[in-house]
């Protein structure tokens, strides 16, 4: 697997510190259940968006393949 370049994982870090700490505020306010579903949505949001990722990556690849020869 190739290093990811620094505008994806930007785009991966943005989300999911923004949902964590989302999360987070919503644990310290007494809302548990909703902070703790925040922290997980957080993690899934990374993972939809590096997976997104590699797949327009692998796709562009793909292209640049056949339009090679």
């Amino acid at each position: 697997m190739d290093k990811p370049d620094f505008e994806e994982l930007l785009y991966i870090v943005s989300g999911v510190i923004f949902l964590a700490l989302l999360g987070i505020a919503l644990e310290f306010v007494g809302d548990y259940v909703i902070g703790d579903i925040m922290l997980i949505f957080s993690v899934l949001w990374a993972l939809s968006i590096f997976l997104f990722m590699r797949y327009i990556e692998r796709k562009d690849e793909k292209g640049n393949d056949e339009n090679e020869e």
